[in-house]
């Protein structure tokens, strides 16, 4: 009987609801060096971000998310195939500030947003406002299975593969001249 009780109680606390003080960006800065430092990153007035490091230029939002803060609207859901087909779309009517060269990153390029020291987003918060801790296609196909492509889990800051047909956000790029 008390094995019982003692497996509801857990089974309930197990099923409830995580609180917001339990979910958010989680950073250990004291054991973990930083990997994505404010300082390598210059954020423009036009919704864009520039890597000092690697010269790329990004989008500051997720497709579908604008604002300052990046707080207005949702990222968009895409599958690989759509988030491809995407970018020409992105890159009409003169494109974004200023700029109709953006595409999607490939792995590695996405890979360099991954903040090491933080997880939940696995991303630096104040450089790339309110980015969501979720999956974000890269262009890169997997060559291991040919319906899969990798992405950048930003819970954990893993690169990981996935199927091509899941929907995941995606952050354009585009190379400075």
């Amino acid at each position: 009987m008390i094995g019982t009780i003692r497996n509801t109680a857990l089974l309930l606390i197990l099923m409830a609801p995580i609180s917001e003080a339990q979910t958010g960006q989680h950073c250990k800065p004291e054991s973990i060096a930083p990997t994505a430092p404010s300082s390598r990153f210059q954020r423009g007035d036009n919704g864009s971000v520039v890597d000092t490091r690697t010269h790329l230029m990004w989008r500051a939002c997720l497709e579908g998310v604008t604002g300052e803060a990046c707080d207005e609207g949702k990222p968009l859901a895409l599958t690989w195939a759509e988030a491809l087909a995407y970018v020409p779309n992105a890159n009409g009517d003169g494109g974004f500030a200023g700029h109709s060269d953006w595409r999607l990153p490939n792995i590695r390029e996405l890979g360099t947003l991954v903040e090491l020291q933080c997880t939940g987003p696995a991303i630096n918060l104040a450089v790339f406002n309110n980015a969501p801790a979720a999956g974000v296609w890269s262009s890169s196909p997997s060559g291991f299975h040919t319906h899969y492509s990798w992405y950048v889990d930003f819970v954990t800051g893993a690169f990981t593969y996935g199927e091509r047909a899941k929907p995941k956000a995606i952050r354009l790029v585009r190379d400075l001249h």
